[in-house]
């Protein structure tokens, strides 16, 4: 505190008094301010607060007013003064129904105080009067465009009256107030503006009109149509949003559905139809071409789709596909290579669309010569063009052979020749379509052993670098999205963290055609597609009449990923128990496949269902972990402290199930062998390991008898106080007496493993050789 100071919260409130008396407002507010900060009193305090927010009232301040005053209320409900003062504020901020309650409540307390009664009733017949403009459908819509067309508006409250409108114009009764309220004329100001919020709205607003009804539709038609020709790349065209132009092309799809039944339905189409197809067939790189974006072509190919798609019987099929054929025979000449460009670029737009349709299309005479033949041609235009519709008719792998046979060696000497970056990434994916033709058949790989993979270490290298372009790099995400059938380059890709990495950063981009690609890739690395079931009979009888039948790829370790994600509890017991069967089986040919199995974190997994109840399911697990256990990280988790793995092994060696006794021993005898701790370990992790073994050393069946005699051997090798400890107990006698036994072929395995024991022992001294 600042020296002569006053600090006594009394005072301060007092001269706030006198200050605000005289009219100075700041002053007084000051007073209070330090007031409220010396005074310990809640009484004296909500004085205070209802005294400053006079003040505030005063400065116009309505909403710290209302904050004081409140403050005091909270102290006491019943401060009138507080109550009141809140109600001026509030009823200056336009919250009228909240300013009725405090001015109801100082009525209450006070009936007969005429200022109250009088504020009541006023602000009763505001209420009153303010909800019936607000439900009056007129003036809300007549309000919105107030506020939409206002320069200064609240942005926030723009954005609430576009959405209100949009909501508003889905209704009936609504689509029709802002149709006779001048809400057409309205609409279309609101997308000259060059606002692209406004024109977003005005479209999603005209959209919700214009659905069955065709008056509305043709008074809307010629602006919808010129949202959808701006191209935001060029000048003097209107400002858009992203998503502009994709809600009039819906809006234009919703008129074309209420011509459905109109006579001038077909030659509206047709026309349409037409438009489209130029729109496809432009190639920038020429002269006298419509100006596009990008994406614009794609985005075309994506209607044709649509409009093919919504098609309902087969003779307007076989119209669509007939104006196609004929307006890009009209294109054909042979004097004109410009015309040619122009066919087969449309021809590309189709075969990007309704595929079924460009297919048939690419079938027609001397179309496919033309392709290979721009292929050869010496402007990279003519080259591009080719590319690209090769890249698009080879997505049916019936079509590949011709392709293979004619456009692979062009496409090689594109790929090599060319120094222009977008022809030769093109030709790239080309190649790499081509390569993979055959999907995952491994007798249709289309190239050499190691070829896919060269292909697609090109890819990734265009992929991460990140000199080159975004376009550049999606055509490297769509060469992987076809040479990731490939098992080879599968393994490659999801190895290379960089460009895994790269790819998804690439997702983040404003292209989102990336995005099919991406999830295509996803679908081959993660073996998500569905396949044909092989029938045996079929297979056999394709063989015999000569008849191609797929092969799978020689690298089985691609199962091990969906197995392992059938070990879930989700997943009923017999998916469990088959998932834990074939990776037993796939454990027991080679160290890569369990590293493998190890990689897919299926180790946490096989150890829990060891201790299921089930009989069936722990004994395939044990089963399973019995192949596993020669692997160093299987062996170094037994060997880790506060686990029960170990236990839970010598236990399973004592259940009378003689198939789970026979895996868990041979586990066990597996695990003592690479680890000699471990051999040591067993008499520590429960007490009556020494009798489950003398019971594996008796046992009827051999092979759980060997491997029982072989831990013991195991044991005797690890440790001499407990090899001393093993040969002074009964071990010796069952010990002795299988070694004694005659030579059996079918207990060969155990005499000789009892043998090497008594061997052991008396290399160590533990006892003395048997006399003749």
């Amino acid at each position: 505190m600042k020296m002569g100071e006053i600090a006594d919260p009394v005072q301060l409130k007092e001269e706030g008094n006198k200050h605000f008396q005289a009219g100075e407002i700041d002053k007084a507010i000051e007073c209070y301010t330090k007031a409220i900060k010396f005074s310990k009193d809640k009484k004296a305090l909500a004085v205070i607060y209802r005294n400053r927010s006079a003040c505030f009232l005063k400065k116009e301040n309505y909403n710290n007013a209302v904050s004081d005053a409140t403050k005091a209320i909270d102290v006491d409900a019943a401060d009138i003064k507080a109550l009141y003062r809140r109600c001026q504020a509030l009823e200056k901020l336009g919250k009228l129904d909240m300013a009725f309650k405090d001015v109801q409540r100082c009525a209450t307390l006070e009936p007969k105080n005429k200022t109250f009664l009088e504020t009541l009733r006023r602000l009763g017949a505001e209420i009153q009067q303010k909800l019936k403009t607000t439900f009056s459908t007129d003036s809300r819509v007549q309000n919105m465009f107030d506020i939409l067309f206002a320069d200064e508006s609240d942005k926030e409250k723009q954005e609430k009256a576009a959405n209100n409108l949009i909501v508003l114009a889905r209704e009936d009764a609504g689509a029709e107030r802002i149709f006779q309220n001048n809400g057409v004329p309205l609409l279309m100001q609101l997308i000259d503006t060059g606002k692209p919020d406004m024109i977003l709205a005005a479209i999603r607003t005209l959209s919700g009109m214009c659905t069955g009804h065709r008056a509305r539709v043709r008074n809307s038609l010629k602006k919808i149509l010129k949202v959808c020709g701006q191209v935001p790349d060029l000048p003097d065209q209107l400002p858009l949003t992203e998503n502009t132009q994709l809600i009039a092309s819906v809006l234009l799809n919703k008129v074309y559905d209420d011509l459905r039944c109109d006579p001038e339905r077909d030659n509206f189409r047709d026309v349409c139809l037409k438009k489209i197809l130029k729109v496809c067939g432009q190639v920038p790189d020429l002269p006298d071409q419509l100006p596009l974006t990008e994406n614009t072509q794609l985005i075309a190919s994506v209607l044709l789709n649509k409009v093919y798609d919504d098609l309902r019987c087969d003779p307007e099929r076989d119209n669509f596909r007939d104006v196609c054929d004929e307006y890009i025979k009209s294109k054909f000449d042979p004097n004109d290579m410009d015309k040619n460009i122009h066919a087969i670029n449309t021809l590309s737009g189709l075969l990007q669309g309704p595929f079924d349709v460009g297919n048939v299309l690419a079938g027609r005479q001397g179309v496919m010569e033309m392709m290979v033949a721009l292929c050869g041609s010496e402007r990279e235009v003519d080259q591009l063009v080719a590319v690209e519709a090769l890249i698009h008719a080879s997505t049916k792998t019936s079509k590949a052979s011709f392709f293979i046979s004619n456009g692979v060696t062009l496409l090689k000497d594109m790929y090599k020749k060319t120094k222009n970056e977008k022809i030769k990434i093109r030709a790239l994916v080309g190649l790499c379509k081509l390569g993979s033709a055959g999907g995952d058949d491994y007798s249709m790989r289309q190239f050499a052993e190691g070829s896919t993979e060269k292909l697609a270490k090109q890819c990734r290298k265009w992929l991460c670098n990140p000199t080159l372009d975004v376009r550049t790099r999606k055509w490297a995400v769509e060469g992987l999205a076809y040479l990731t059938n490939d098992a080879d380059v599968k393994d490659d890709f999801v190895d290379d963290e960089a460009a895994m990495r790269a790819m998804f950063e690439l997702t983040q981009s404003k292209d989102k055609t990336i995005l099919y690609a991406v999830a295509c890739t996803l679908v081959n690395c993660t073996n998500s597609y569905d396949k044909k079931e092989i029938i045996p009979e079929m297979v056999q009888l394709a063989k015999f009449s000569k008849q191609h039948v797929p092969e799978q790829h020689p690298k089985i370790y691609e199962v091990v990923r969906p197995l392992v994600s059938l070990l879930n509890t989700e997943r009923d017991g017999l998916e469990n128990f088959e998932a834990l069967l074939g990776l037993t089986n796939l454990a027991a040919l080679n160290d890569k496949l369990r590293v493998k199995i190890l990689k897919e974190k299926a180790l946490p997994e096989i150890e829990n269902y060891m201790f299921e109840e089930h009989d069936q399911i722990r004994q395939a697990a044990t089963e399973c972990m019995c192949n596993l256990v020669c692997c160093k990280e299987v062996q170094d988790r037994y060997l880790e402290d506060g686990n029960d793995k170990l236990k839970l092994l010598i236990l399973l060696c004592g259940e009378d199930d003689a198939q789970l006794q026979r895996a868990a021993a041979g586990a066990l005898a597996m695990l003592t062998a690479a680890q000699k701790k471990l051999a040591v370990k067993i008499t520590k992790v429960t007490g009556q390991w020494l009798e489950i073994i003398q019971r594996l050393c008796i046992h009827d069946n051999p092979e759980i008898q060997h491997r029982g005699l072989v831990t013991v051997f195991n044991m005797l090798d690890a440790d001499e106080q407990l090899a001393k400890k093993l040969i002074e107990c009964e071990l010796l006698e069952i010990l002795t007496f299988v070694a004694k036994l005659e030579d059996n072929p079918k207990k060969q395995d155990a005499i000789n493993a009892a043998r090497a024991c008594l061997s052991r022992a008396l290399d160590s001294g533990f006892i003395k050789p048997f006399s003749n």
